[in-house]
């Protein structure tokens, strides 16, 4: 290290100046948070984090489960596909002890809380390590209005570990300086367990990088610690602190076990939809915008000092092989590949060595003030190349790119002005304090104004949101009287795809980072439900008599001019609509109308609609096959019914324009009240944003060439029906230029969706991790059938035997069953999640029983 080695005492006027560094946090996040609105974005923050925390904590009011397998989300489907929304977490938990308080206060609060209380321990960690109070301001600040932490108001796990990572490098401090004691009350790397824990708790896929992180800064720290140990004992200690952090990993890692097994195995039972095409040449490619560390949400957000400061501890001998260190991840593509579990190439995975860039600016910042750091015009003009190939290739918000530009220009100077001062041998004193003020305002002015310029792009939520909660708890438990069914909101379906009125609600669709990726298929490739946002990670919910009949969508909230055939008002408030169809399917009967999945695959759009609605698709050869030749009864031809509809070959014209246009386009002739109407198109475009056009109110999205997760809906579908007559199309195209070919219709009577060999489950009450139980009665052979998505962990009883599960209708649980009364119970179990909660116990009471038998020990010897 450069300067003092020995932590320094933290005294009164620490304290002051890490008040005032809080204060200036403090006024950031005021500042960029508009009146009425809450610290988190409408997208992800809202839709996902806050509202599935919602559903976590009404989940467990309504189960008395805190730690639960099965969610009613998505179609029903492992709990642990939401874990990494951090159910538990410290916010989260404590939200169950306060049900009437809104979630938006904790995740809210939490964050403000974390991004402050990082600031102050970046302040803390510099401060003991000697740097000036200058020095650790100043980083403390440049921590503080890092763009990273936009993402704590948008996908928190990004940054929410940071607070816990900067305790671990101080806990490891306290390891290094504690070597040569002899005597302990506790052993000393309990602390970086337990900092290591929160890490994983937090924010599991972070973990990887946050574990490199802290093996570069033991890296740093060795060479000075080696110093005072005999030549003789080098080699062993080295040793013993390598082996040392591995056992603490050990411990951090087997102690969050409970949570990181049954995630692992519910991730690889999944794809994850990443949008990236991932080449070789990618791989092995160079970043020159460094947007890893600089101005970025989506790298550490940093301002230009920082990679300067990079480049100057590369120049110094003891911080040389950290700088470089850090240099390459930052630079080499691969190094993204591989923090981000070979999933796609991008810098977010860089976020947490954001405590050692700083570390480092630390060290370049007190160099340079105390002149044991020269300034580099070169390193300068080197810094200016990321600088223009992102004002080249990035950059399009005018405001962002002046302040880069004035950033660039402003590091110019200043290495110049300091070449010129060394040169000519002039000092400034660094004890005044106008001069200390002053260079404040040049370091930290551009920081504070890209953090607001950059937070000011977001949109965020308002306090009185207007998308949700029109429908009480009371209204649900009024009108919707079978809770066995499933109840979707078709209005803003990225905000409410997670959003549950009651804690048992059952729903098709969810918006999670892990999901059922067969559910996802059906979805959208063969029930084709129009994708109306930039993705198709989250299942949203829209009108498609198809998918609302086969997943048995008995109740929907909707508005009161997009109420779909077949729903009859129950409930009206404000022109929001609670409606009700009888006439789907329940979530779990009996089928003698089968099909084989072969004869199945054979069709094509859109005769794969009716019959999938109209039939069971079972497998060819069921994994029970002792009853195989019975059911061949129960094999029941269909044709479908899809009839062609002509249109106009204008009908879907369009002008090309910077507005949106809203035309309304008379049918050629009116369809009966009740009918569907199925219209598919194909789109070319090409452009940077977002197109979509609406049809009848239901959206259709093409994502643009900007989006991190593409959508790839070239081909746009919608399923329009209404309960009166239909002889117009209202259509909102978006502005932008795109082509529409491939135009096709066909229509469909409502009253032909209806399965006819359904045999009525009775449902009993469940308990413990019953999902089902009740009783049917088979007329004939065939297959018992659910609506819960497909996936390891069913356990099948019928008649008190276990039944193995098989796949069903592309993507649902089901099983064959013979003619006669059976009693079916049906469980789910998380896969590893018994074998997770139990190494984790044991993990816990060795860590335990180590640290007591540990202070027994020292005690003894003293």
């Amino acid at each position: 290290m450069i300067f003092c080695s020995k932590p320094q005492k933290f005294t009164w006027r620490n304290a002051i100046t890490l008040l005032l560094l809080l204060t200036a946090g403090s006024i950031l996040i005021l500042l960029l948070t508009p009146s009425g609105s809450w610290f988190g974005s409408e997208t992800d923050w809202y839709s996902q984090h806050v509202t599935i925390a919602d559903y976590m904590r009404k989940n467990f009011y309504a189960t008395g489960s805190l730690f639960p397998d099965f969610t009613g989300l998505g179609g029903g489907t492992n709990f642990f596909s939401l874990s990494y929304y951090g159910f538990m977490r410290p916010d989260v938990l404590i939200s169950y002890l306060f049900p009437h308080v809104e979630m938006e206060w904790f995740i809210q609060g939490y964050a403000i809380f974390e991004i402050l209380l990082g600031g102050g321990l970046l302040y803390y960690w510099l401060h003991r390590k000697g740097f000036s109070d200058f020095t650790s301001f100043a980083c403390g600040f440049f921590y503080l209005s890092a763009n990273c932490f936009f993402q704590a108001h948008r996908q928190i796990m990004f940054v929410n570990y940071l607070p816990f990572l900067l305790l671990a490098f101080l806990c490891l401090d306290r390891i290094f300086e504690h070597q040569e004691q002899d005597v302990y009350h506790i052993r000393p790397h309990i602390g970086l367990i337990l900092s290591l824990f929160f890490c994983i708790l937090h924010s599991f896929y972070f973990f990887p990088s946050c574990f490199l992180a802290c093996i570069l800064y033991i890296s740093h720290l060795l060479p000075d610690h080696l110093k005072n140990v005999p030549a003789r004992m080098q080699k062993k200690r080295k040793c013993k602190i390598w082996w040392n952090y591995i056992v603490d990993v050990s411990f951090a890692v087997s102690m969050n076990l409970f949570l990181l097994l049954p995630t692992g195995l519910s991730i690889l039972g999944n794809k994850k939809d990443t949008g990236d095409s991932t080449s070789l040449l990618k791989i092995l490619g160079v970043n020159p915008t460094l947007d890893s560390i600089l101005y970025s949400p989506y790298g550490c957000g940093l301002t230009l000092f920082c990679l300067y400061a990079l480049f100057l501890c590369i120049r110094e001998k003891k911080t040389r092989k950290l700088a470089i260190a850090v240099f390459a991840l930052l630079f080499f593509d691969i190094f993204y590949w591989i923090l981000n579990a070979t999933l796609y190439v991008r810098p977010k995975c860089l976020i947490p060595f954001l405590p050692l860039i700083l570390y480092l600016a630390a060290q370049a910042l007190e160099g340079l003030r105390q002149k044991k750091i020269r300034h580099s015009l070169p390193l300068a003009l080197l810094c200016a190349i990321p600088v223009i190939v992102q004002l080249i290739f990035l950059l399009h918000n005018q405001q962002i790119r002046h302040l880069v530009t004035a950033d660039l220009v402003l590091l110019l100077v200043c290495a110049s002005l300091g070449v010129f001062l060394e040169e000519k041998e002039i000092t400034i004193p660094v004890s005044c304090w106008w001069i200390n003020l002053g260079e404040l305002v040049l370091l930290l002015a551009i920081p504070s104004m890209l953090y607001l310029t950059k937070g000011q792009e977001e949109h965020y939520a308002t306090v009185a949101d207007e998308s949700r909660d029109y429908f009480s708890r009371e209204d649900l438990e009024a009108c919707c009287e079978n809770p066995q069914t499933r109840f979707d909101v078709i209005e803003h379906p990225s905000n409410n795809s997670n959003y549950v009125i009651t804690g048992d609600q059952n729903k098709s669709t969810l918006y999670s980072s892990i999901s059922n990726s067969t559910y996802n298929t059906l979805v959208y490739d063969i029930l084709q439900m129009p994708i109306s946002i930039r993705n198709r990670v989250a299942m949203t919910a829209d009108v498609n008599p198809f998918q609302e009949y086969l997943m048995g969508v008995r109740y929907i909230q909707t508005k009161a001019d997009k109420v779909p055939a077949g729903y009859k008002t129950l409930l009206e408030k404000d022109g929001h609509i609670l409606a009700e169809n009888s006439n789907v399917l329940p979530i779990a009967y009996g089928s003698t109308a089968l099909m084989t999945e072969s004869e199945y695959d054979k069709l094509s759009y859109p005769q794969t609609l009716d019959t999938i609605t109209n039939r069971t698709i079972v497998p060819d050869s069921p994994d029970n096959s002792e009853n195989a030749s019975d059911l061949s009864a129960a094999f029941l031809p269909y044709a479908s019914q899809m009839k062609e509809y002509s249109l106009p070959a204008d009908f879907l014209n369009h002008k090309t324009s910077k507005k949106d246009e809203t035309v309304r386009r008379e049918l050629p002739e009116t369809l009966p009240a009740s009918t569907i109407l199925l219209l598919s198109f194909d789109v070319k475009y090409n452009g940077e944003k977002d197109m979509s056009i609406t049809i009848n109110g239901i959206r259709n999205r093409l994502s643009g060439s900007e989006a991190p997760y593409p959508n790839n809906n070239d081909t746009f579908y919608y399923m329009i029906s209404s309960n009166e007559d239909m002889d117009a199309l209202d259509i909102m195209f978006s502005r932008g230029e795109y082509k529409l070919t491939n135009i096709k219709a066909y229509t469909l009577p409502l009253s032909l969706l209806s399965h006819p060999g359904l045999v009525t489950f009775q449902e009993k009450g469940i308990s413990g991790k019953e999902i089902l139980n009740g009783s049917i009665d088979m007329p004939k052979d065939g297959y018992f059938v659910t609506s819960y998505t497909f996936s390891k962990g069913y356990i099948v009883c019928v008649d008190g035997k276990e039944a193995a599960p098989v796949q069903v209708n592309k993507a649902f649980l089901g099983f064959p069953l013979q003619k006669g009364a059976h009693e079916i119970q049906i469980e789910f179990h998380a896969p590893g999640k018994s074998l997770g909660a139990a190494l984790s116990f044991v993990a816990f009471a060795l860590l335990i029983f180590y640290n007591v038998a540990y202070g027994l020990r020292h005690k003894i010897m003293r």
